[in-house]
């Protein structure tokens, strides 16, 4: 056992009773939709356990990139656990292993740095959120995103930072001939409210990303609640 499992040594051993308990049945296969995807055993509970015995083990290193993809796609909804006869808590493994993953991807590359800079110091804090936000939109307001896309300029970076691009360029706001028409239709719309009765409340999430550069969604999203 390495240092880099302490985390995942620690949570098998106390799960090790129903571990032991499983019978191997299943059952927890068609719960997971994950496996029911791809229908590759290790993207199932019963496999990333096995891949998570391997790693304790040491005859699986923690930094294999097949340890960090089958524990990656893993949703965590943790339908496995409601059909399971053993009561194991795959959950506490998997975030077991998701923290023994990250403490031994020490040695990352300047992009997951810079992105877990952003989501340490930034996503945080709502006053550099919305700081962070309005730079966004002044970028994309330049036009350069698209410019980058069109050129095939973005092809040159990391493809997370290629996506972040063209989520930013889609993310401008409509042309004023459409936003016109939006509300021409949004009065009409708020007649016909009016007019009708047993009106249900309801909340709407803007959600931080959304409200910071998807406004536009949310505002046609309360139009059509209302």
């Amino acid at each position: 056992m390495t240092n880099s499992s302490t985390q995942l040594a620690h949570a098998l051993v106390a799960e090790e009773r129903k571990l032991l308990a499983c019978v191997h049945c299943g059952l927890c296969l068609e719960a997971c939709p994950t496996y029911v995807h791809t229908g590759d055993e290790n993207d199932g509970p019963r496999g990333r356990l096995y891949l998570m015995r391997a790693v304790e083990e040491g005859r699986l290193p923690v930094e294999s990139r097949s340890f960090a993809r089958h524990i990656d796609r893993c949703l965590g909804c943790r339908a496995c656990e409601s059909v399971c006869p053993a009561g194991v808590e795959y959950g506490q493994l998997l975030e077991a292993a998701r923290t023994d993953i990250a403490d031994a991807g020490q040695k990352r590359g300047w992009t997951s740095r810079a992105l877990r800079f952003v989501l340490r110091h930034v996503w945080l804090h709502p006053a550099r959120l919305r700081f962070a936000f309005g730079c966004a939109r002044v970028l994309r307001d330049s036009r350069l995103p698209r410019l980058l896309l069109d050129k095939r300029l973005s092809k040159l970076l990391p493809s997370r930072f290629e996506f972040a691009l063209a989520l930013l360029d889609s993310s401008s706001p409509m042309p004023l001939r459409d936003q016109a028409a939006v509300a021409d239709a949004s009065s009409q719309t708020e007649e016909g409210a009016t007019a009708a009765s047993g009106a249900t409340a309801v909340l709407l999430f803007e959600g931080c990303v959304t409200e910071g550069l998807f406004a536009r969604v949310n505002r046609a999203t309360g139009r059509v609640l209302e």
